[in-house]
């Protein structure tokens, strides 16, 4: 997992101006993402930290709910602890290589990190890091290679707080590809690791649809079925497309911004429990942004 520059540096020891973070993992790579750092830039929330845990960029095509919790496992194992697993620092390297554009073999740079510790899950003391990024990195090409994924590793190595953070997914309820068992074996994981869920039934573009009043005069069974309409649309987001231009790569947070009390209202005309949300139209989306704005 990865996150942005901007909440990489917060640090739980500062903590006079320290702001309760919201970390979001979400099944989508675009609208959910985009649509939480406009939160996380909106004035409305300036007394909190939403922190999206990105996909590490090997697996940017993985959006289905299973891979999400695989992830969290992960994130969670790596911000609770003071070590970090193999297969977590392997994720990191191949971020910083892709961000900073290194020409070097990532290969062999896996390669030694097996020879040293053999398994992908075994777990490697963070204080060690330091001596660890120097045995890699080592060679004249790499001359700076390891002091400046030192500098990454700790801009990515955020703080969590069990007391006062809290973790959520965010995810649709997409029939075609996340089947019922698959749905309630997502309730109990959360339910047993503290996670808040929040769902969209069909998916995302339900709640933003919920952002303009158009949604009441729609058809709910249109709505729910959610069929292409287009060769490359659906149904709700050609809906939003209509109203604002809407497109899944390049959500404007802008369109929805005024709105936002006003989707949390109109959600509770339709489902918001767990329970219903598993084959009924509705979003309990609302709820998790009404609680960061109480924290105001």
């Amino acid at each position: 997992m990865r996150i942005t520059d901007k909440f990489a540096k917060e640090r739980k020891t500062e903590i006079k101006n320290y702001k309760p973070k919201y970390f979001i993992a979400s099944e989508g790579s675009n609208s959910e993402p985009l649509y939480f750092e406009g939160l996380s830039n909106s004035i409305l929330f300036e007394n909190i930290s939403i922190i999206n845990i990105l996909r590490d960029y090997a697996y940017t095509r993985s959006s289905h709910p299973s891979f999400i919790i695989n992830m969290l496992k992960e994130f969670i194992l790596n911000v609770t602890n003071d070590k970090i697993t193999v297969l977590e620092l392997k994720n990191k390297i191949a971020n910083c290589i892709y961000e900073n554009s290194y020409k070097i073999k990532i290969d062999d740079i896996y390669e030694k990190l097996i020879n040293i510790y053999k398994k992908d899950n075994y777990e490697i003391e963070k204080e060690k890091l330091d001596q660890l990024f120097l045995n890699l990195f080592k060679s004249e090409i790499y001359k700076d290679l390891a002091e400046n994924f030192s500098l990454y590793f700790a801009n990515q190595n955020i703080t969590y707080s069990s007391t006062t953070d809290k973790i959520n997914i965010v995810i649709d309820r997409d029939k075609q590809n996340f089947k019922d068992y698959q749905y309630d074996e997502v309730i109990d994981f959360c339910k047993e690791n503290n996670i808040n869920l929040y769902v969209s039934n069909p998916t995302f573009e339900f709640w933003l649809y919920l952002h303009f009043p158009n949604i009441e005069k729609d058809d709910k069974t249109k709505m729910y079925e959610n069929k292409y309409v287009t060769n490359t649309k659906r149904y709700l987001e050609k809906r939003l497309y209509e109203i604002c231009k809407y497109k899944k790569e390049k959500l404007n947070f802008k369109d929805f911004e005024p709105f936002i009390k006003d989707a949390i209202k109109r959600e509770k005309n339709y489902k918001e429990d767990l329970k219903s949300l598993k084959n009924e139209l509705g979003s309990n989306v609302g709820i998790l942004i009404n609680e960061m704005l109480k924290n105001e």
